[in-house]
């Protein structure tokens, strides 16, 4: 295992927000952070380790969370680490005080940083489990980027790591923190049970293949093969791909789906019993395409589809998860299918909509200071589909004077929209959520654990073993447990 930091490349853009938040939804302010502990409003000294895309994610969403002082940046490329050491004092000045320090190697920059306090972990994924030893047995708290690792051993020494050491330990499942995925979670689907018994759920995220297509490096700007030997990297070309090889990541169904399998654990505080997946390298396997370009070849699957079961007290639950990289066709998003209603849910504001069956009659849930759902506005059209269109159902089509319609075809359904919005970076609540557990010293307090995110680990990984036997995995609660 390599014994320093490679820099953290993510093809995805940022994710914009403009709702307004709803009232009284947010999780973990400040204020009641401070009501918690007497120290819970002092500031902490932070590194980024991984200056990719990711971290500068996590830099824009640090900005408008309270008690962060940025003192030190690391990674092993000075081509993205420099200029974020740059910026970081006039970006943030009023978190940072001076000089933000760069380094090349977390070993170094953990030696040299006395007053360090929180580590925040952006880097490929196969040094997610040894950084964070590092890191907590240094004595540092550290948010950890998911996935939590590319393999289910990296994961488990990872939840033994939290356990030997006395740190705060977040894994950036950032949707635990995000209050529209509260407000589903807690008043939509356990606390109304307005949805009823769910039978299925369903998630996506498709991706074209212009979004898909290899990195390269600036002219002028690569890294020495001989310095990414020493890091653990073949070449350039692996070194900025790292997703697309096992030895790095665990392709798109572990850096975009895992987002999302987790929320079918998360929203339902179980792991599933069995899984069937299907996938392969279908597109960029190294051919000529259609134009006679050559495409890119990669190692890992660049499309997935799972079938996952769960055994919730209301019954048999099916969620069916697909990641595409070769079109983009309807995004990214979940949604959630009971006998009473549907949610539909994204960390785009644009899917944020509840579907009521007939004669539901959800009025009382949108009255209040803080509404669990509001009333669709006309104006709203059904986001599922490319085509504009109403949410009222289509007319029936017309045979001579008299119109028909299919006996099968249910009756229209009522819509509204979920209460709670963001208009705050999607990653702002998680990062804020680990600042003030690190404030008061309380692990608890945090939406992400190690041991949590350990479960959505398993749940996506184990999706490769199925996919290379062509068989269905059974799980059992050992596989959950360290």
């Amino acid at each position: 295992m390599p014994s320093s930091l490679t820099r953290f490349m993510d093809r995805r853009g940022f994710l914009r927000t403009s709702a307004v938040a709803g009232g009284g939804l947010l999780l973990g302010t400040s204020k009641s952070a401070i009501a918690q502990g007497t120290s819970a409003n002092r500031t902490i000294k932070c590194a980024l380790v991984g200056c990719g895309s990711q971290g500068e994610r996590l830099l824009a969403a640090s900005k408008d969370v309270p008690g962060i002082q940025w003192i030190a940046v690391c990674d092993i490329w000075p081509y993205k680490r420099s200029p974020i050491a740059r910026k970081l004092p006039l970006q943030n000045k009023e978190q940072v005080d001076g000089k933000v320090n760069e380094y090349e190697t977390i070993e170094e920059m953990l030696d040299k940083e006395k007053d360090l306090e929180a580590v925040f972990i952006a880097t490929p994924d196969f040094l997610h489990a040894p950084f964070s030893r590092m890191a907590l047995e240094k004595g540092k708290s550290v948010y950890c980027e998911k996935m939590m690792s590319n393999t289910i051993d990296g994961a488990r020494d990872m939840v033994k790591a939290g356990r030997d050491n006395a740190g705060i330990f977040q894994i950036g499942h950032q949707r635990h923190s995000n209050p529209r995925y509260i407000n589903l979670r807690d008043n939509v689907i356990k606390k109304g049970s307005m949805l009823g018994r769910v039978t299925h759920c369903y998630g996506q995220w498709n991706r074209g293949v212009s979004a898909s297509q290899p990195l390269g490096a600036p002219k002028g700007q690569e890294i020495p093969t001989a310095m990414l030997q020493k890091y653990g990297y073949g070449n350039m070309d692996e070194f900025l791909n790292w997703r697309f090889f096992a030895k790095y990541g665990a392709g798109p169904i572990a850096d975009l789906g895992a987002h999302q399998i987790d929320m079918f654990n998360w929203m339902y505080e179980t792991t599933p019993v069995s899984l069937y997946a299907s996938g392969g390298v279908d597109y960029y396997d190294g051919t000529a395409d259609s134009d006679g370009k050559i495409k890119a070849k990669f190692e890992l699957p660049d499309n997935v589809m799972c079938l996952y079961e769960y055994k919730l007290p209301t019954g048999t639950m099916r969620a069916y998860y697909q990641v595409l990289t070769t079109t983009g066709s309807q995004g990214y998003y979940e949604k959630h299918m009971g006998v009473n209603g549907s949610a539909i849910i994204s960390e785009s504001n644009s899917y944020n909509q509840v579907y009521a069956e007939p004669g539901q009659d959800w009025s009382a849930y949108a009255g209040g200071e803080n509404p669990v759902i509001l009333k669709a506005l006309d104006s709203v059209k059904n986001k599922f589909w490319e085509s504009d269109r109403s949410w009222e159902k289509p007319k029936p089509p017309s045979f001579g004077a008299v119109s028909f319609a299919d006996v099968r075809e249910s009756k229209a359904l009522d819509q509204w929209e979920l209460g709670a919005t963001l208009k705050r970076y999607p990653h702002s609540p998680h990062v804020q959520n680990f600042i003030e557990a690190v404030q008061m010293k309380k692990p608890e307090h945090l939406t992400c654990n190690v041991v949590a995110a350990f479960k959505s680990c398993v749940t996506v990984l184990k999706a490769y073993e199925s996919i290379k036997s062509g068989n269905k995995i059974i799980f059992t609660p050992e596989d959950f447990t360290v």
